[in-house]
């Protein structure tokens, strides 16, 4: 299997979402992993694995930030998802418990009567 070594940044939108399925959790330091390149440098990259292509994805700081970025704005988008209407439910609840509280209790009632 063919390795690349890329940054963040230059990842494009179909990796993007790549990574986004390897890491739906996000990135955690038990993904990050030493490599040495061929010119004897030490990187610390994360996997991210094609059909073809194994690419070495580099994690620095502001890249880590960047990545940690990413997943989060993919994960709070599932949650928005998630969550799209159960605003009328909730609201629905809300106006019952009002409707309870302006209804006069039964006891009284039934002191006027005697």
């Amino acid at each position: 299997m063919e390795r690349r070594i890329r940054s963040f940044d230059t990842l494009t939108d179909e990796l993007r979402d790549k990574l986004q399925e390897q890491y739906p959790e996000g990135i955690e330091n038990s993904h990050i992993r030493t490599v040495s390149t061929p010119k004897g440098e030490n990187l610390r990259v994360i996997e991210l694995r094609t059909a073809e292509v194994m690419y070495l994805i580099k994690v620095n700081t502001e890249s880590r930030e960047a990545m940690d970025e990413f997943l989060e704005q993919d994960s709070d988008e599932d949650e928005d998802k998630e969550m799209e209407g159960t605003d009328e439910i909730e609201g629905a609840d809300e106006e019952e418990e009002e409707e309870d509280n302006d209804a006069p209790p039964a006891e009284d009632e039934e002191e006027d009567e005697d």
